[in-house]
């Protein structure tokens, strides 16, 4: 356990000197927790919150001080702090600041007779501002306990040692449910015979979502409800269970797994006579946020299977540009009742992606035309593969041959991928006012960067999303979610990152 070397001075009437300095003695082993609730919510002006401790390892004890730092000084009557000591001991006024401060008190009580030894409690305690509101977020900490047998002979301990804390209105967390595979996806048609069998035929989709609770954590066993809607000419299938005929709908109940992810595969089978086949699909569940408030969570994904069939062009054709993107080119002699172009991707020649919005056609023409789409956003590969999709005014839809773009060489080294998801150091570290935070992720996946407090309390949310493969930084500037400067403090970041997870601790100074 962490002691000082030097106890902050206190005044507690005549008959408590002041503190001159930590005393290596028979209390050193003390140990103190918070037995009052360590988060408060709906308070609002005039309100007194209070923090209950309990002790125990006391030897001897007669003399107790006890510094409490506020996070804004604003939000409190900072005249009105107490302390309610053990019992038959006295305690003098109010708290006093601490000298050169605007948000630290110090409080403190004695004995003149009766000593504690072994367990005991005692509580502080401080009035909120009249400004104070409901929706006002703060935080009391306990940034010192000095015991002892009398004022020169205290063992102290400082808030790193002590983790003792209360979050007053804290922000309300979310539990969600995202994606982890593309919600919109094109294929091709399984061979007839293939579509209902996990073989890894052509049109094999696996969706998949992650489930998170409230407090960003990824958690099994929450029922997720799957709900599939053939708006197709052919049959879909659920590998491992269903036939969804054209033009009907099932739903499949499942659970997250220890991951937090629930998924299923589908498939459609047709030969060249097939008509365009596309499922709906909405993942869904019910989750509460940290107030306790039911929460209806969805994802909503596309899959559509087509045969492929070329579109009429005159050419088509694609290169990387000099800002390492994508450029696509096609154009059209005619075109007969065109709504418009799609543009798909792939980087494995397997399953597609739409990438584009809708690309206006003219609808019937006979004018030679040209089209052009910038793809910004390519993923870190070796090769991208494109096509068109282009859909005719009454709906129907078909599809152009595949083209293949290999990328330039400067642009896969730019891309280098990590080999191991690592969390760094943050840096500088000790900071004031802003530090920056390292992270590696190996694959794809979804990501939580959250700064705790003492107590293991959120203070911010730097990154909740799914990431691709790469390298990235993240800035702190020292706020909490409200965007209010936090207290000097010892903080800790977390990152979260599909199975892996890493804590480390950074020190803020004011």
């Amino acid at each position: 356990m962490q002691r000082l070397r030097r106890a902050t001075p206190i005044a507690l009437a005549l008959f408590l000197a002041l503190v001159s300095g930590a005393f290596a003695g028979d209390n050193e082993g003390a140990t103190f927790s918070l037995t009052s609730s360590t988060t408060i919510s709906g308070v609002g002006p005039g309100e007194t919150v209070t923090l209950d401790i309990a002790g125990s390892g006391f030897v001897g004890i007669k003399n107790l001080a006890v510094n409490l730092q506020v996070s804004d000084a604003a939000a409190f009557d900072m005249t009105s702090s107490k302390i309610n000591p053990f019992t038959g001991w006295i305690a003098p006024g109010l708290g006093q600041l601490v000298t050169g401060t605007t948000d630290e008190v110090q409080l403190g009580a004695a004995s003149f007779s009766s000593t504690v030894d072994g367990d005991g409690s005692f509580s502080v305690s401080i009035v909120t501002s009249a400004d104070f509101s409901a929706d006002t977020e703060a935080s009391v900490t306990v940034s010192l306990i000095s015991i002892g047998p009398s004022s020169t002979a205290r063992d102290a301990f400082d808030a790193a040692a002590l983790g003792l804390s209360l979050q007053i209105n804290p922000p309300v967390s979310d539990p969600t449910l995202t994606a982890s595979s593309a919600t919109d996806v094109s294929a091709d048609f399984s061979a007839v015979g293939d579509g209902d069998a996990a073989d890894g035929s052509d049109g094999e989709v696996a969706l998949g979502v992650i489930f998170a609770d409230e407090n960003g954590a990824a958690a099994s066993g929450q029922a997720i409800s799957w709900t599939i809607v053939n708006n197709g000419a052919e049959s879909i299938f659920v590998l491992g269970g269903s036939e969804i005929e054209a033009g009907s709908q099932i739903t499949i109940e499942g659970t997250s797994g220890a991951d937090g992810s629930s998924g299923l595969t589908l498939d459609s089978e047709g030969d060249k006579f097939a008509g365009s086949t596309s499922a709906s699909v909405n993942a869904s569940t019910s989750a509460d946020n940290s107030e306790g408030a039911a929460l209806a969570l969805s994802v909503d994904f596309s899959v559509t299977w087509d045969v492929p069939v070329p579109a009429e062009l005159a050419s088509f054709a694609a290169g990387v540009t000099a800002d390492q993107e994508v450029a696509l080119q096609w154009a059209v002699s005619s075109q007969t009742n065109n709504l418009g172009w799609e543009v798909y991707r792939s980087a494995d020649n397997d399953v597609f992606e739409r990438v584009s919005g809708l690309i206006a056609g003219d609808g019937t023409s006979d004018t030679f035309r040209s089209f052009d789409f910038i793809d910004q956003d390519v993923p870190a590969t070796d090769v991208v593969y494109y096509y068109l999709r282009q859909i005719d005014l009454n709906g129907t839809a078909t599809r152009s041959s595949v083209v293949e773009v290999a990328l330039a060489a400067t642009f896969i080294l730019d891309q280098a991928l990590p080999l191991s998801t690592d969390l760094a150091q943050n840096y500088p570290n000790p900071f004031n006012p802003e530090t920056t935070i390292q992270f590696d992720l190996a694959v794809e996946t979804a990501v939580s960067l959250r700064v705790y407090d003492l107590t293991g309390q959120v203070v911010q949310t730097l990154v909740r999303e799914s990431l691709r493969a790469g390298s990235y930084t993240q800035l702190w500037d020292g706020t909490n979610a409200q965007g209010v400067k936090v207290a000097s403090g010892v903080y800790f970041y977390e990152l979260k990152a599909g199975a892996f997870n890493a804590k480390k601790k950074m020190t803020l100074l004011q």
